[in-house]
């Protein structure tokens, strides 16, 4: 007898790669971050599904999928840009203290447990001093386009070490300034148009 659900079953996940060269049209029903920031699916698909970490009426925040590192989040736009090179200074300070909002999260809740296991260990001055040097190792940036898999502009949040394997490409990605670009480097971009307007 048919199975009245073989075909639910058989329904593929949500798709974690998205581009495009020419912008397709309603591409908020067809982008995946799209459709995590107007709450229409859960980071993680259907079948990993997460809550968000953070949302306000411009950004939305959620931890990576497939996690590269110790600790690690995403942080996108409600609207969609198709990448870091079309936002503005503004949406650029929003999405960066969110990032740095997540990491103060995370940093306080990492220190607190490990005190509270250093006591119980007696070693209470010397674990707390190796969690805010593993604290300290932290990145924000965006993938450099076109080489993100996602075209929906999105800021990494991490706490390093990296965790992917060595040999993975995405590693390479996330260690090599020549395939992502910093806040800094985004603002110093525009200060360097700004420059050639003026001149």
């Amino acid at each position: 007898m048919e199975d009245p659900n073989q075909n639910e079953k058989q329904k593929p996940d949500e798709p974690d790669v998205f581009r495009y060269i020419t912008k397709p049209s309603k591409v908020e029903d067809k982008c995946i971050f799209c459709k995590i920031g107007a709450g229409k699916l859960k980071p993680g698909g259907k079948k990993h599904p997460k809550e968000l970490i953070y949302q306000n009426e411009t950004v939305a925040a959620f931890g990576d999928m497939k996690p590269g590192a110790v600790f690690h989040s995403l942080v996108i736009t409600k609207k969609h840009y198709k990448n870091c090179w079309e936002i503005s200074p503004s949406i650029l300070d929003e999405m960066e203290q969110c990032g740095q909002n997540i990491l103060n999260d995370f940093m306080n809740t990492a220190n607190t447990e490990n005190g509270n296991l250093s006591r119980d260990e007696n070693e209470n001055e010397e674990g707390s001093a190796s969690a805010n040097s593993r604290m300290s190792s932290t990145r924000m940036f965006f993938i450099r386009p076109p080489f993100n898999s996602v075209y929906h502009v999105h800021l990494h949040v991490m706490v390093l070490p990296l965790t992917d394997f060595i040999f993975n490409l995405r590693r390479l990605g996330f260690s090599s300034s020549w395939f992502y670009v910093t806040p800094e480097e985004l603002r110093r971009y525009w200060e360097s148009k700004e420059e050639k307007v003026s001149e």
